[in-house]
């Protein structure tokens, strides 16, 4: 079991350097954003990628999770080139017909779009329409150019070419990141510039992704083969939209009843949760390979994994969570003398960072979600799926138009958590009905209540009025004493210490003076005492 743990971690530390990597460089974009731009241009911004993101799913019909479900194989199964292009080549083709289809009529009917898209009940937006066209436009081959790439990276996962995928990735992340400072900042084209320099990067990745392409690649649909994946894909749809409406719904929402600005406000403190939303990113991108194949090798060995990896999983959110949630609000707002300026200058984004714990705790429930769906795609139990995400987009929905009014962004970030919450709760009860795991409840719940004590005593009791250097020293005491707490506390079982030890005097050996030899402890079949807990 342990190599199989291994192989997981392996493969999330490859595609999370990438993924952290890419993220880390669109994080700094958002200070850059909020700096150059006034908040109305970025919730411009804001609002063009909610329906990008929404078309991404509707040019590709699920076929990714269809082509991942038939193009998996086991650790000894073997399939012929021929059944492999038939695979590709069919989903691939689609996309490119349809897509390049619903990309035409985007680029024609651009200046009609225009006033739904970017609707604003506080400013009037005529005298932007003809750059808002622009955007439009360049948008929709942005769309057609990323959807064309989807396919083609699901190869590279299912082939566990996981340095490649990074490679391509961060390629595609830094290209946008230094046309944004050349189009924006050198240029000063504004807004235009977010645009601009992401088709140079869909453009580049594509191309990158051209020789995985050739390999598999015949311009031919094979019927029979589509036959097979269709019902299957177009089953995920409407689980996608709804988890996308679960995901953004509240921009159009809040643009709705707020105006652009505010929605500018909403999203650069709702992206300060990207170093958690990184985390639940990078283990999705190879847990979803990862369970499939370990179920299809040894299922009974694959559920006590599923079960062990979901608690280390949580353990790690919650101490995530609560090193971001006391740390961030103070780094944003104050001057940081590397930059010698706070990362949101502009005062009028302030007004929104009392939403970012709500975000970090939204995507520790995403990331339940995510350990959750292993069952629902082995048992192919998909059919849940639309209602499971449907009920998180309900709740979302409604949440948002009932507390914004109210609440304002406050109640936007609220109604996210609380559509994750629903979310979880749903594929749980459905997961467990077809694919029983006996999950370590007890050991998790541990956890999530010391991390909520610390964060209620930094939230309640310690004074914002004491320096920042006190602060910090104080939240790190509090994020120390909840470690310490789980290990005397019986949290981690002896096996797991022994390796945690072994980790540590393994990272020792490399020290030059230090010995390299090192016994390894095989903490998941040694821990009998905890499995039965």
């Amino acid at each position: 079991m342990r190599e199989q743990i291994k192989a997981l971690s392996k493969e999330t530390l490859i595609y999370g350097a990438s993924t952290v990597i890419g993220r880390f460089l669109n994080f700094l974009l958002v200070p850059f954003y909020v700096n150059v731009l006034d908040p109305a241009m970025y919730g411009v911004s804001a609002s063009m990628y909610t329906y990008m993101s929404f078309f991404n799913i509707i040019y590709t019909m699920g076929l990714e999770a269809a082509y991942f479900r038939y193009a998996s194989r086991g650790e000894n199964e073997t399939r012929s080139d021929e059944e492999e292009r038939k695979l590709f080549s069919g989903p691939f083709l689609f996309v490119l017909i349809f897509g390049g289809l619903l990309s035409a009529i985007i680029l024609i009917f651009a200046p009609a779009l225009v006033w739904p898209v970017f609707h604003d009940p506080k400013t009037d937006i005529t005298p932007w329409v003809p750059e808002f066209t622009r955007i439009l436009r360049i948008s929709a081959i942005i769309i057609l150019m990323d959807s064309l790439n989807v396919i083609p990276f699901a190869a590279l996962r299912i082939d566990r070419r996981a340095k490649w995928f990074g490679v391509i990735r961060l390629t595609g992340i830094v290209l946008t990141l230094a046309f944004n400072l050349i189009f924006i900042l050198g240029l000063h084209k504004g807004v235009d510039g977010i645009f601009v320099a992401n088709i140079i990067a869909s453009a580049a990745m594509l191309l990158m992704l051209t020789p995985t392409i050739a390999r598999r690649f015949e311009f031919r649909i094979s019927w029979p083969t589509m036959k097979k994946l269709f019902p299957f894909a177009i089953t995920n749809v409407p689980a996608y939209l709804s988890a996308m409406m679960v995901q953004v719904i509240d921009r159009p929402i809040v643009q709705a009843f707020l105006g652009l600005a505010m929605l500018g406000v909403y999203q650069a403190n709702y992206r300060m949760g990207i170093i958690m939303m990184v985390f639940v990113s990078l283990f999705e991108y190879a847990w979803r390979p990862f369970f499939l194949r370990e179920s299809r090798t040894n299922d009974e060995r694959a559920r006590l994994i599923f079960s062990r990896v979901f608690t280390y999983f949580m353990l790690i959110a919650s101490l995530g969570f609560l090193a971001l949630a006391m740390s961030l609000p103070d780094l944003l707002s104050v001057r940081l003398p590397f930059i010698h300026h706070a990362i949101f200058q502009k005062r009028a984004y302030l007004s929104g960072i009392n939403i970012i714990p709500i975000v970090l705790a939204a995507y520790v429930f995403q990331g339940m979600y995510t350990n959750f769906i292993a069952g629902i795609y082995i048992k192919e139990h998909n059919k849940v799926l639309p209602f499971v995400t449907g009920l998180g987009a309900a709740v979302n929905i409604v949440t948002n138009i009932l507390l914004i009014p109210v609440m304002g962004i406050m109640g936007a970030a609220l109604a996210t958590l609380f559509a994750y919450m629903a979310m979880a709760g749903a594929l749980y009860w459905q997961s467990q009905k077809v694919y029983f795991i006996k999950y370590d409840w007890r050991r998790v719940g541990f956890a999530g209540l010391l991390v909520l004590i610390g964060f209620g005593i930094d939230y309640f009791f310690v004074p914002t009025t004491l320096s920042l250097t006190d602060r910090a020293l104080i939240k790190l005491g509090l994020l120390l004493a909840v470690t310490l707490v789980l290990f005397l506390t019986g949290f981690f079982s002896k096996g797991e210490i022994e390796a945690l030890k072994s980790m540590i005097r393994m990272s020792r050996s490399r020290i030059p003076g230090i010995s390299k030899e090192a016994n390894l402890p095989e903490p998941f079949e040694a821990s009998e005492e905890r499995r039965e807990g």
